[in-house]
C-alpha cells in the first residue's frame, strides 16, 4: 500500500524554528562573504590619499574613481539580484565575489587614475551584487524573531572588513597603495572557494523553484534533523497565487505601493550620507587635522565602532521596529557635523569619526535589515536589489560631488552637505514604522502564509 502523501510548509518550518546550528552556520558564512565585501569596498577609500599623492592630483580627481565604482554598484545590485532570484542565492553570492576579485587584483597594476576608474567600475559590479543575495538568504534562513538581527548582525562582517582594510592602509607608506587591492582581491578568491564548498542554498527559494529536488530534501534534513521525512513528503511554500512568479508589479502590490517608494527614497538619502562619508572619511580626517596614519587608524576604529552600533540597533529594531533607526540616523548627523568643529583635538576628532561611521553604518544596515521582509520570496532578491540600487544612484552622485566641494568649499560646508540627507532618513523611518509594524515585530506571521513582507 502506497504511503499517504503529506505536505510540509517550508516557510512555516524555517520561520518558526528555534535558533540552531543550521541558522548559525549559514549566518557565519554570510559574515565571511560580507567581510570580503567590506575589504573590497573600502580599498579605494583608504588608498585615496596615497593615490592622489602618487599621481600628484587634487581631491576632485578621485571623483571618477569613486563615481565609476558606484555605477558598477548600481548595475551589479540589479543584475545579481536578478541572478539570485533566477538561479539561487548561492549562485548570486559566489558570482559576485568572483566579479569583484579579478578587477581588484588588476587595480593594483593601474598606471593612471582613468585606468583605475575603469577597474573600480568593474569591481563595483560584484560589490553591489553581493548584498541583495546575502540579505535575501539571511531573511529566508533566520527565525522570524531574529530576521532583522540576522541581517544587521551579519554586516558586522562588512564593518570588520572595513576595519581590517583601515589597518592594512598603515602599510601603504612601506609597500605602496597597490597592497590594499592585492589583499582584497586575494581574499575574495580564497573566501569564494569556501562559499562554493560550504554555503547552503536558500530552502524557501528551492521550495519555490524546485520543490522536488534532492538538494532541498538534504537541506531540510540538515535544518530540522528531528523531522521524519518519507518519499511521500511533499514540500510547499504557501503564498498568494499572484506571488509565484517574478513581476515588477509585486514590488508595488498592496501596501507596497507606499512602502517601496519610501524604501527607495530612504536608500537614496541614506547613501548620500553614509557611503559618501565612508568614501571620503580618510581625506576628511586629514583635512580636519589628523596625520595620514592617524586618519587610517581612525577609519579602522570607526569600522569597529560600526560593528558595535550595528549589534545595538539590530536587536532594538527586532524589538521596537524601524523607529529605532531614527535615533541612529540623528546621532550620525550630529557626529558627522562634529568632525568639522574648529580647534578639535585629534582624539576628539577620532571619537567623532567613530560615532559618525558607527551610527551611519547602523542606519545603513537597518534599512538593509528591514527591506527583505517587505517582499515575498519570489521577488526578494529583486526587491532588495532595486532598493539598494537607489542607494547606488546616490553613490554615483554623492562621492563625486563631494570631491568638487572639497576643492571649493570649507570642511564645515562639506560635512553639512554629507550629513543633511540623514534627517530625511529619520523622517522616513517614522513613516515606515507605521506601515511595517505588523511585519517587523516578532508577533508577525510568516511571510509565505500572509503574502506580505
Amino acid at each position: 500500500m502506497a504511503e499517504r502523501e503529506t505536505e510540509l510548509d517550508v516557510g512555516e518550518l524555517m520561520h518558526n524554528r528555534p535558533l540552531g546550528r543550521f541558522h548559525l552556520s549559514t549566518f557565519a558564512l554570510c559574515v565571511l562573504a560580507l567581510f570580503v565585501n567590506g575589504l573590497n569596498f573600502s580599498s579605494a577609500n583608504v588608498a585615496a590619499p596615497a593615490i592622489l599623492r602618487t599621481f600628484d592630483a587634487p581631491a576632485s580627481a578621485m571623483s571618477a574613481v569613486f563615481g565609476w565604482g558606484f555605477v558598477g554598484f548600481f548595475v551589479g545590485s540589479i543584475v545579481f539580484g536578478a541572478v539570485g532570484d533566477r538561479f539561487g542565492r548561492k549562485a548570486g553570492i559566489i558570482g559576485s565575489m568572483l566579479a569583484y576579485s579579478i578587477p581588484a587584483l588588476i587595480s593594483a597594476f593601474a598606471t593612471s587614475l582613468d585606468e583605475l576608474a575603469i577597474y573600480r567600475g568593474l569591481a563595483g559590479l560584484g560589490i553591489g551584487g553581493l548584498i541583495p543575495n546575502v540579505v535575501a538568504l539571511l531573511n529566508e534562513t533566520a527565525p522570524k524573531s531574529y530576521r532583522v538581527t540576522f541581517v544587521m548582525a551579519a554586516f558586522v562582517g562588512y564593518s570588520a572588513g572595513n576595519a581590517t582594510m583601515g589597518w592594512l592602509a598603515t602599510f601603504i607608506p612601506e609597500f605602496g597603495w597597490p597592497i590594499v587591492f592585492l589583499a582584497a582581491g586575494t581574499a575574495g578568491f580564497a573566501f569564494g572557494v569556501i562559499q562554493l564548498a560550504l554555503l547552503p542554498e536558500s530552502i524557501p527559494f528551492l521550495a519555490a523553484t524546485n520543490p522536488d529536488s534532492k538538494r532541498l530534501r538534504q537541506l531540510i534534513t540538515r535544518a530540522a534533523p528531528e523531522l521524519t521525512l518519507t518519499e511521500a513528503t511533499r514540500f510547499v511554500l504557501r503564498r498568494p497565487a499572484n506571488e509565484t512568479k517574478f513581476s515588477l508589479k509585486l514590488l508595488f502590490d498592496g501596501e507596497r505601493r507606499i512602502i517601496t517608494p519610501l524604501l527607495w527614497l530612504a536608500f537614496f538619502a541614506e547613501t548620500l550620507t553614509y557611503i559618501t562619508l565612508s568614501t571620503w572619511l580618510p581625506v576628511l580626517l586629514e583635512r580636519a587635522g589628523l596625520a595620514p596614519a592617524q586618519a587610517s587608524l581612525a577609519y579602522s576604529f570607526g569600522a569597529l565602532g560600526a560593528a558595535v552600533a550595528i549589534l545595538i540597533v539590530a536587536r532594538q529594531i527586532d524589538r521596537l521596529g524601524i523607529r529605532a533607526g531614527v535615533f541612529s540616523a540623528l546621532v550620525a548627523v550630529a557626529a558627522t557635523l562634529s568632525i568639522g568643529i574648529a580647534g578639535l583635538s585629534p582624539p576628539l576628532i577620532t571619537i567623532a569619526a567613530i560615532l559618525a561611521m558607527g551610527f551611519g553604518s547602523a542606519t545603513h544596515n537597518s534599512l538593509l535589515g528591514i527591506v527583505g521582509g517587505f517582499y515575498p520570496t519570489v521577488v526578494r532578491g529583486n526587491g532588495v536589489g532595486y532598493a539598494a540600487s537607489m542607494g547606488r544612484i546616490a553613490g554615483i552622485v554623492g562621492p563625486p560631488l563631494t570631491g568638487v566641494l572639497l576643492t571649493d568649499y570649507s570642511l564645515q560646508v562639506v560635512l553639512f552637505s554629507i550629513a543633511a540627507p540623514d534627517v530625511i532618513v529619520a523622517a522616513i523611518c517614522i513613516v515606515l514604522a507605521y506601515y511595517g509594524r505588523r511585519i517587523l515585530t516578532p508577533k508577525s506571521e510568516p511571510l509565505p502564509d500572509r503574502g506580505r513582507a
